[in-house]
Protein backbone atom coordinates (compact mmCIF):
# COMPACT_ATOMS: atom_id res chain seq x y z
CA UNK A 1 0.00 0.00 0.00
CA UNK A 2 1.77 3.27 -1.42
CA UNK A 3 -0.42 6.22 -0.45
CA UNK A 4 -2.62 5.80 2.10
CA UNK A 5 -4.72 8.79 1.74
CA UNK A 6 -5.13 8.28 -2.20
CA UNK A 7 -6.28 4.57 -1.08
CA UNK A 8 -8.86 6.02 0.88
CA UNK A 9 -10.25 8.87 -0.82
CA UNK A 10 -10.53 6.85 -4.15
CA UNK A 11 -12.02 3.20 -2.30
CA UNK A 12 -15.02 3.67 -0.76
CA UNK A 13 -17.06 0.37 0.47
CA UNK A 14 -16.93 -1.87 2.66
CA UNK A 15 -15.01 -4.74 0.61
CA UNK A 16 -12.53 -1.77 0.53
CA UNK A 17 -12.59 -1.28 4.29
CA UNK A 18 -12.20 -4.70 4.96
CA UNK A 19 -9.16 -5.28 2.69
CA UNK A 20 -7.46 -2.06 4.08
CA UNK A 21 -8.18 -3.67 7.21
CA UNK A 22 -6.27 -6.73 6.42
CA UNK A 23 -3.33 -4.57 4.33
CA UNK A 24 -3.12 -2.93 7.79
CA UNK A 25 -2.54 -6.11 9.78
CA UNK A 26 0.60 -6.72 7.21
CA UNK A 27 1.61 -2.97 7.78
CA UNK A 28 0.74 -1.67 11.18
CA UNK A 29 2.92 1.01 10.95
CA UNK A 30 0.63 2.39 9.02
CA UNK A 31 -2.07 2.71 11.49
CA UNK A 32 -0.42 5.83 12.78
CA UNK A 33 -0.95 7.40 9.64
CA UNK A 34 -4.59 6.83 9.44
CA UNK A 35 -4.97 7.99 12.29
CA UNK A 36 -3.74 11.30 11.53
CA UNK A 37 -5.55 11.68 7.90
CA UNK A 38 -8.78 11.11 10.41
CA UNK A 39 -7.42 13.96 13.05
CA UNK A 40 -7.14 16.47 10.15
CA UNK A 41 -10.98 16.40 10.16
CA UNK A 42 -10.91 16.90 6.36
CA UNK A 43 -14.39 15.70 4.22
CA UNK A 44 -14.45 13.68 3.16
CA UNK A 45 -11.29 11.46 3.63
CA UNK A 46 -11.46 11.51 7.58
CA UNK A 47 -14.65 10.27 7.82
CA UNK A 48 -14.25 7.27 5.50
CA UNK A 49 -10.42 7.37 7.46
CA UNK A 50 -12.82 6.63 10.63
CA UNK A 51 -15.01 4.00 8.95
CA UNK A 52 -12.14 2.24 8.12
CA UNK A 53 -10.55 2.18 11.61
CA UNK A 54 -13.68 0.81 12.91
CA UNK A 55 -13.52 -1.66 10.46
CA UNK A 56 -9.54 -2.21 11.44
CA UNK A 57 -11.10 -2.81 14.88
CA UNK A 58 -13.79 -5.16 14.02
CA UNK A 59 -11.17 -7.51 12.23
CA UNK A 60 -7.74 -6.87 14.39
CA UNK A 61 -8.76 -5.09 17.79
CA UNK A 62 -5.39 -5.87 19.06
CA UNK A 63 -3.93 -3.40 16.41
CA UNK A 64 -5.99 -0.87 17.54
CA UNK A 65 -5.41 -1.19 21.12
CA UNK A 66 -2.14 0.48 21.42
CA UNK A 67 -3.64 4.01 19.89
CA UNK A 68 -6.39 4.30 22.41
CA UNK A 69 -5.09 7.09 24.52
CA UNK A 70 -3.77 8.82 21.46
CA UNK A 71 -7.77 8.79 20.01
CA UNK A 72 -8.60 9.72 24.05
CA UNK A 73 -6.77 13.09 23.69
CA UNK A 74 -8.06 13.75 20.06
CA UNK A 75 -11.94 12.74 20.66
CA UNK A 76 -12.56 15.67 23.20
CA UNK A 77 -10.96 18.32 20.31
CA UNK A 78 -12.64 17.05 17.40
CA UNK A 79 -15.98 18.58 15.50
CA UNK A 80 -16.76 15.75 13.40
CA UNK A 81 -19.72 13.47 14.17
CA UNK A 82 -18.55 11.13 11.93
CA UNK A 83 -15.32 11.18 13.09
CA UNK A 84 -16.05 11.36 16.98
CA UNK A 85 -18.37 8.18 16.59
CA UNK A 86 -15.85 6.13 15.18
CA UNK A 87 -13.13 7.22 17.85
CA UNK A 88 -15.71 6.49 20.45
CA UNK A 89 -16.37 3.28 19.16
CA UNK A 90 -13.30 1.94 19.35
CA UNK A 91 -12.76 3.76 22.55
CA UNK A 92 -15.75 2.25 23.83
CA UNK A 93 -14.78 -1.06 22.33
CA UNK A 94 -11.32 -1.25 23.73
CA UNK A 95 -11.84 -2.28 27.57
CA UNK A 96 -8.43 -0.78 27.51
CA UNK A 97 -8.99 3.11 29.31
CA UNK A 98 -6.32 3.53 31.26
CA UNK A 99 -7.08 5.75 34.85
CA UNK A 100 -5.50 8.31 33.83
CA UNK A 101 -7.98 9.37 31.07
CA UNK A 102 -11.14 8.66 33.58
CA UNK A 103 -12.21 12.25 34.58
CA UNK A 104 -11.54 13.99 30.87
CA UNK A 105 -13.92 10.55 29.50
CA UNK A 106 -16.54 11.09 32.50
CA UNK A 107 -16.34 14.64 31.69
CA UNK A 108 -16.44 14.53 27.85
CA UNK A 109 -19.39 11.91 27.68
CA UNK A 110 -21.50 12.74 30.73
CA UNK A 111 -21.83 16.25 28.41
CA UNK A 112 -22.21 13.96 25.74
CA UNK A 113 -25.17 11.85 27.49
CA UNK A 114 -26.82 15.08 28.34
CA UNK A 115 -26.80 17.17 25.39
CA UNK A 116 -29.84 16.90 23.24
CA UNK A 117 -27.86 17.25 20.43
CA UNK A 118 -25.46 14.81 20.46
CA UNK A 119 -26.24 11.79 17.76
CA UNK A 120 -27.91 8.97 18.98
CA UNK A 121 -24.50 6.89 18.48
CA UNK A 122 -21.96 9.25 20.20
CA UNK A 123 -24.54 9.11 22.96
CA UNK A 124 -24.35 5.10 23.13
CA UNK A 125 -21.30 5.14 23.07
CA UNK A 126 -20.57 7.57 25.64
CA UNK A 127 -23.16 5.67 27.96
CA UNK A 128 -21.08 2.61 27.33
CA UNK A 129 -17.91 4.68 28.30
CA UNK A 130 -19.30 6.11 31.17
CA UNK A 131 -20.54 2.36 32.14
CA UNK A 132 -17.12 0.76 31.77
CA UNK A 133 -15.21 3.40 33.99
CA UNK A 134 -18.15 2.98 36.11
CA UNK A 135 -17.16 -0.17 36.52
CA UNK A 136 -13.97 0.38 38.03
CA UNK A 137 -15.29 3.49 40.09
CA UNK A 138 -18.29 1.85 41.77
CA UNK A 139 -19.56 5.31 42.90
CA UNK A 140 -20.65 6.67 39.47
CA UNK A 141 -23.07 4.33 39.03
CA UNK A 142 -24.97 7.02 40.68
CA UNK A 143 -24.27 9.65 38.24
CA UNK A 144 -25.04 7.68 35.88
CA UNK A 145 -28.27 6.74 36.70
CA UNK A 146 -29.43 10.19 37.24
CA UNK A 147 -28.48 10.81 34.14
CA UNK A 148 -30.49 8.02 32.33
CA UNK A 149 -33.44 9.36 34.58
CA UNK A 150 -33.06 12.84 32.60
CA UNK A 151 -32.25 12.14 29.19
CA UNK A 152 -35.02 8.43 29.58
CA UNK A 153 -38.25 10.45 28.71
CA UNK A 154 -36.86 12.46 25.54
CA UNK A 155 -34.29 9.42 23.92
CA UNK A 156 -34.61 7.43 21.12
CA UNK A 157 -36.04 3.59 20.81
CA UNK A 158 -32.28 2.70 20.77
CA UNK A 159 -30.89 5.09 24.05
CA UNK A 160 -33.71 3.29 26.02
CA UNK A 161 -33.12 0.21 25.55
CA UNK A 162 -29.25 0.91 25.99
CA UNK A 163 -30.24 2.32 29.44
CA UNK A 164 -32.52 -0.46 30.32
CA UNK A 165 -29.70 -3.18 29.52
CA UNK A 166 -27.08 -0.59 31.55
CA UNK A 167 -29.43 -0.48 34.34
CA UNK A 168 -30.50 -3.95 34.69
CA UNK A 169 -25.94 -4.15 34.35
CA UNK A 170 -25.86 -2.11 37.38
CA UNK A 171 -28.21 -4.23 39.41
CA UNK A 172 -26.53 -7.19 38.77
CA UNK A 173 -23.39 -5.84 39.98
CA UNK A 174 -24.65 -4.08 42.73
CA UNK A 175 -26.43 -7.94 43.69
CA UNK A 176 -23.47 -9.50 43.54
CA UNK A 177 -21.20 -6.94 45.59
CA UNK A 178 -23.88 -7.56 48.62
CA UNK A 179 -23.16 -11.28 48.33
Amino acid sequence: MQDLEHYINHNYSKAAAVDLAHALSQQPEKISELLQIIYKEEEPVSRIAAWYLSTLFDYYPQLVYPYVDEMVGQVITLKSPAVIRALLRSISRSKRIKEEHHGILIQYTADSILSSKTEVAVQLFSLEIFFQIAKIQPELFFELENMIDLIYSEASKGIRNKCRNLLKQIDQIRSRQRH
